[in-house]
């Protein structure tokens, strides 16, 4: 299984982290933490292992990678691809 980001949601890298709006969502949100590294390492669709080893190659030590991907999944900001 892969990862990617849900082509239908609207989004821009700020210095505060990326701010994306969901395709059901009225307001914005601003990622932080480990969710805004996972979405910024997906550029491309990713399995879980290639999102550590991006998120290690820019944070390392990061704890919390696999919950943040489940967390831009239940929130429709990230979709799995088969």
């Amino acid at each position: 299984m892969r990862y990617a980001r849900n082509p239908q949601v609207l989004w821009r890298s700020t210095s505060r982290g990326p701010v994306l709006l969901g395709p059901d969502d009225e307001t914005p949100q601003r990622l932080d933490g480990p969710a805004a590294i996972v979405w910024e390492v997906l550029d491309a669709p990713l399995d879980p292992s290639a999102i550590e080893d991006e998120v290690a190659a820019v944070a390392e030590g990061l704890t919390g990678v696999e919950a943040a991907i489940l967390e831009l999944v239940d929130l429709a900001l990230v979709v799995t691809l088969r």
